[in-house]
């Protein structure tokens, strides 16, 4: 279950990841395996050919894997650090998706950012944990958190 925070109430202890496309450059595509590929094929419409290989579908050329988006990114990098807390920013509408529907992660961002699919996700606010089951209640403990 993904976990959402607020980008000013991660907690000291947690490391926040805010840029996504420098992070996973540098760490995740190390770690990519099987998983990573249906996360590519279904944000960035793309086939991972290899470790660091993508065949592109604009072109059907072969790219190096740090040319896919910011957003496949981020998925990606909540996939294979879920010990740190990643800013979903720069997302768009189908990586936001992907990630609402991940099994465990840790999410943040200074401005609601949410699926319209979203199941139950847990929240991190001032009283601690709970968890929230629907669109309208995440957006409501969103827009009350200060």
């Amino acid at each position: 279950m993904i976990t959402v925070y607020r980008l000013n109430s991660v907690p000291d202890d947690m490391e926040t990841v805010t840029l996504n496309d420098v992070f996973f450059n540098r760490s995740t595509s190390e770690k990519l395996d099987d998983r990573a590929s249906e996360i590519i094929s279904k944000i960035d419409d793309a086939e991972m050919i290899s470790k660091y290989m993508i065949r592109s579908r604009f072109d059907e050329s072969v790219l190096n894997i740090d040319k896919l988006s910011t957003g496949c990114k981020t998925v990606l990098n909540i996939m294979y650090n879920p010990e740190k807390v990643f800013d979903i920013r720069e997302c768009g509408e189908n990586a936001i998706d992907a990630i609402y529907s991940l099994g465990s992660g840790n999410i943040c961002c200074p401005y609601p950012l949410i699926s319209f699919d979203v199941g139950k996700v847990k929240v991190h606010d001032k009283n601690g944990v709970r968890e929230v089951d629907s669109y309208e209640e995440l957006k409501e403990w969103w827009m009350n958190e200060n």
